[in-house]
Formats: structure tokens, C-alpha cells, sequence
């Protein structure tokens, strides 16, 4: 996205934070960086450090910065309490822990009350958006195809229940899913399996897969793999991975890529076929 004005950028955690903020001050947006965690990286930016049992105080940040755009970047992780006071806050009446599915359509909801438009990360930074197919050096056969196609099925429908955004199959079989922890936890549990010799010690093949949730606005929480992810992978024996293209956010691409080349992963995108 080109043109310029002024942009609250609600940042969580991971690399993508300060390359996003980069990027928007050289498209020409005048930035204000809103942080739901301290990070030391960012100490030049002064950021408002957000408390979420305080919704209230970032609304009132982004007024006085008078914002025209709003973008969220990274990862974020709130407690029970937390979702119930931002999920009463926007005028859930239902006093109870919500999902991250409903969390961002009430997100969506304040901005709304604030009259502004919430942009993705990915119309700041270009080429983040994972493309259709094979991604990368290594390709898959017949065999391999099908389990990934199995395990992006198996993720789209975890994401009508509200669960993660990932999960790793071995063969036909669901083994884990991702849960509040996020992805690198995910993985970390499949290597610790794998050591006990429950997984991967088979024919059936290790696959992780990704995706946003059916219905999932596409301005935040969209799903991310980056370098990390393929350190988690090869730990866990993973042989591919299967992502949704152009909804799928790839963090420092040129070296996640050259990683999962260099330890023989496929990398793969699949355009979702359910909305």
C-alpha cells in the first residue's frame, strides 16, 4: 500500500515487529507504535505500552495520535482475564474466556466505533503473502501431495472450531494441533514425541500445515512461518510444509526458504477453497 498518514501500529511480539515498522515510515505513514509486550528492540520508538484490561486507554492513545490507519503486527498472547475484559469491553455480554477468532471480529468492532480502517501488515511489507505451490527447491511426489492436502483439510477444519492455526500429521492421522502456545510449542511437543519413538519412526510421514480460520478477518493474527519455524521443523523430523497461499505471512522469506532447502523440507502453498 502507497500514500501516506497516520498509522497506529499495534505490535506483538517476533521479527517481522521492526521490519513492518521500517517499511511504513518509508512508504511516508507517520507511525505510533502501541506494544501489547516490552521489547528492548523498540525502546527508540517509545511505544505505548498497552494493558489490555485497560482497552479503554489504547482507544484514547489512538485518538490523540490521530490516526487515520491501524495495523496490527506480530505475535500476541493474552490471559483468561484479559479476554473477558477486552471481550466485555467491546460489548460481549457473555463474561467468558473467547477464543482468537472471536477476539479479532471484536477488535474489528472497536475500530469500527472509532471510525477507522484496520489494514493488514502485508499491504505495508511487500511480499510477505505465501504464493500457490511449490515454494522453494524441494519438490513432493504423489504420495507426499496427498498428505499435505490431508493435512490442510484437517487445519481448515480445526479453524471452524476456533483452535490454532496449525497442526502436524503423521500420514492420515491428526497428532497434534496447536493450542495457546503457539506453533514453535507445537513443534516442540512433536520432536519431545518423536523422541519417546511414538512418531516418526514410521513410514507415514511428518507434516506440519497452517492456516487462518475460516471467517478470519485477514488484518490480524494472520498465520506466519519464518526461519524459526524451520529450526522447529527439522527438531520435530517434519518433511513439509503445507501453508494457505496469499493468507499465509512468510517472515525474513529469502532465508526461511533457504533453511528448509538446505534440511530437504518441501514448502508448499494451497489457496483455500472454503472462504
Amino acid at each position: 500500500m502507497t500514500g501516506k498518514g497516520r498509522l497506529a501500529l499495534v505490535v506483538g511480539s517476533g521479527d517481522l515487529v521492526p521490519q513492518a515498522i521500517e517499511a511504513a515510515r518509508a512508504a511516508g505513514w507517520e507511525v505510533r507504535v502501541l506494544s501489547l509486550h516490552e521489547r528492548d528492540d523498540l525502546a527508540a520508538e517509545n511505544p505505548f505500552q498497552i494493558k489490555v484490561s485497560r482497552p479503554d486507554q489504547v482507544l484514547r492513545e489512538i485518538r490523540a495520535f490521530k490516526a487515520t490507519h491501524v495495523c496490527a503486527v506480530g505475535g500476541f498472547h493474552m490471559s483468561d482475564r484479559e479476554r473477558e475484559t477486552f471481550a466485555e469491553f467491546a460489548g460481549d455480554r457473555e463474561a467468558r474466556s473467547r477464543g482468537d477468532g472471536k477476539l479479532s471480529q471484536l477488535g474489528s468492532a472497536l475500530l469500527k466505533m472509532l471510525g477507522l480502517p484496520f489494514i493488514g501488515v502485508h499491504e505495508i511489507v511487500r511480499d510477505l503473502l505465501a504464493p500457490e505451490g511449490v515454494i522453494g527447491a524441494v519438490t513432493s511426489d504423489d504420495d507426499l501431495l496427498r498428505v499435505m492436502n490431508f493435512a490442510f483439510d484437517a487445519v481448515r477444519r480445526a479453524g471452524t472450531f476456533d483452535l490454532g492455526q496449525a497442526l502436524v500429521v503423521a500420514g492420515q492421522r491428526v497428532i497434534a494441533t496447536e493450542d495457546i502456545a503457539g506453533t514453535d510449542e507445537l513443534l516442540h511437543r512433536c520432536a519431545a514425541l518423536r523422541q519417546r519413538g511414538l512418531i516418526g519412526d514410521g513410514r507415514a510421514t511428518l507434516v506440519l500445515a497452517k492456516s487462518s480460520k475460516p471467517g478470519q478477518p485477514l488484518h490480524v493474527d494472520m498465520p506466519a512461518v519464518g526461519p524459526q519455524t524451520i529450526a522447529g521443523a527439522i527438531e520435530a523430523g517434519i518433511v513439509a510444509i503445507v501453508v494457505e497461499a496469499g493468507r499465509t505471512l512468510m517472515i525474513n522469506r529469502e532465508e526461511m526458504v533457504a533453511r528448509a532447502d538446505a534440511a530437504g523440507i518441501a514448502l508448499f502453498g494451497i489457496a483455500a477453497r472454503d472462504g
